[in-house]
């Protein structure tokens, strides 16, 4: 098979396994190419920094380039500017996040959630999708701009603390930022509150030993049962609008499909599981004992270096919290409410007769969805359809080169670079011929930890996952964090010490590699492996 080209061939263009491992529908990569890219070039611009995105679906992966908005001559000048722009967003992005950005968020999602769907007519569901398309053009702006505040925070704190004490432990910086409650935290807890509350121990019983498939219609057959899946489904009303990742709208939420939810629910029962407060409480305790340290050993230091290390510890430790709370109400909750628009859309579809089945909507374009719609016609998109899911199956089973275009080098140093540097981790270490068993990655969170490899691509497969078994998996975002309480370590293909993984590990006190580039294609399910979450390196035993 030939891979496409990028239209233009001087890009350099990047296939994202961190945010889309495998391949998407047509109907999610023009949602990205037409209004996430526009929206977060617009972010970019308005943190000061001249960086365009362009996203391409290209054999249906998912494909992005970030590259200079300005001429060669003017980099010094832009990237100077930048610097400054930089510094100035620090101090402030918090205080604007919770004042400014996040009660807009909530105003968004207000109006979607109010919208009826079903009963508006097509006119006024066209105009919804307007609206939508309009909207997320701007939650992306704001998270592009939150982004370069809460991702450089922490990596700035980082550089001044390895200037102060030295690089000797990699990993220390982030103990002074641990221990803060997030909205995916929280949302664990509530779950641990529920699986903890009080029931039978037939109840315990009959959920730990259904498959989660079909919990539902199994506790729909006792009282009890009906009760618990009333606390479950007002959980998931608050907590499950998030699926497996943020790029494919065709992968149902967790209150369309509560399995996922019922496989981290049984990891709580586990007896052997922890309180999610009282852990967060251990952590707390290293964090105020590891600033404690800091300072004391500040003590004698110029008073400017005091300040210094003290603002950017404060914005370094809500860029951490920040970082899962923007992803839960911008890359999450925002995929959902699209998602739930279109499905609108091909329910109207189905039902005509233009489309088979509701969800073959995510195999049409915005375009020609809106064109139907509008002009109510009476098309038959069957074999465009068949198609189209014939070439999604086809490229599935061709792993994606990483890159395509022009390799134009590392970007220009700067406290942003050095932050994506930190967050996507760039290419892993060179293995060492000598110790072929040995596969190289990134520091992501500190210690040791040998057992059973279990290797999981999707979400969705969670319920695979052993009480203490190393998760290894190409990459995790927030709705995988209740599975950091069974896991014993993690290893995964992409990412560096500032992405999810690294940042919830180090939260869970779980050893991690991070950004091996292959670690789902060379360790084997079941395989005994050991995890050196100090060196960044995973030996096969």
């Amino acid at each position: 098979m030939e891979w496409a080209s990028p239209e233009d061939e001087k890009l350099p263009l990047t296939q994202d396994r961190q945010h889309a491992p495998s391949v998407i529908t047509p109907l999610s990569g023009w949602v990205c190419e037409e209004y996430w890219g526009t929206g977060s070039t617009r972010g970019f611009a308005a943190a000061g920094q001249p960086i365009e995105i362009l996203i391409k679906r290209i054999n249906a992966y998912y494909y992005y380039a970030a590259f200079p908005r300005v001429a060669p001559e003017d980099m010094e000048a832009a990237g100077k500017h930048a610097e400054e722009t930089v510094k100035a967003l620090i101090p402030t992005y918090a205080d604007r996040w919770e004042n400014e950005w996040l009660p807009e968020l909530k105003g968004y999602h207000r109006t979607w959630d109010s919208f009826d769907l079903a009963g508006a007519s097509d006119d006024d569901l066209l105009a919804h999708l307007e609206w939508t398309f309009e909207t997320y053009v701007r939650i992306w702006d704001i998270h592009m701009e939150v982004t370069v505040g809460y991702m450089t925070a922490p990596s700035m704190f980082d550089d001044l603390y390895e200037d102060l004490f030295g690089s000797e432990h990699a990993l220390d910086s982030y103990t002074l930022l641990q221990g803060f409650e997030n909205a995916s935290l929280k949302a664990a807890a509530e779950l641990w509150s529920i699986a903890n509350t009080d029931m039978s121990d037939e109840l315990r019983s009959l959920i730990l030993k259904t498959p989660s498939t079909d919990l539902v219609s199994t506790l729909n057959s006792s009282q009890s049962g009906n009760e618990f899946l009333a606390r479950l489904r007002t959980y998931l009303g608050e907590y499950g609008k998030r699926s497996d990742n943020i790029v494919e709208l065709m992968d149902p939420s967790w209150v369309e499909d509560p399995t996922i939810a019922f496989d981290n629910l049984k990891n709580y029962l586990d007896d052997g599981a922890e309180d999610p407060d009282v852990h967060r409480d251990r952590l707390v305790t290293e964090r105020e004992k590891a600033v404690a340290g800091a300072r004391d050993k500040l003590s004698a230091y110029p008073a400017p270096i005091q300040e210094q290390f003290e603002g950017l510890l404060s914005s370094a430790q809500h860029g951490h919290r920040i970082q899962e709370d923007h992803n839960w109400w911008i890359d999450q909750m925002g995929t959902h409410q699209v998602r739930h628009v279109f499905l609108e859309f091909g329910r109207r579809l189905a039902a005509s007769g233009a489309i088979g089945h509701r969800d073959d909507i995510f195999f049409l374009l915005g375009n020609e969805i809106k064109d139907e719609i509008s002009s109510y016609s009476a098309s038959d998109f069957s074999e465009t359809i068949a198609q189209r899911k014939t070439y999604v199956d086809k490229w599935s089973k061709v792993p994606a080169p990483v890159h395509l275009g022009t390799d134009y080098g590392p970007r220009p140093d700067g406290p942003y670079s050095r932050a994506l540097g930190r967050f996507f981790g760039g290419s892993p270490p060179p293995a060492d011929p000598g110790r072929p068993d040995v596969i190289k990655g990134f520091p992501g969170s500190p210690g040791k930890f040998t057992g059973t490899a279990r290797v999981i691509i999707k979400l969705s497969d969670a319920g695979r996952l052993g009480k203490g078994e190393i998760l290894v998996t190409p990459t995790t975002a927030p709705p995988w964090t209740p599975l950091f309480s069974t896991a014993g370590g993690i290893v995964t293909d992409t990412g560096g010490p500032l992405s999810h993984c690294a940042i919830v590990a180090r939260e869970y006190g779980l050893p991690a590699v991070v950004g091996t580039g292959m670690a789902t294609s060379v360790i084997q399910d079941g395989q005994q492996i050991e995890v050196n979450g100090d060196s960044g390196e995973v030996r096969v035993i």
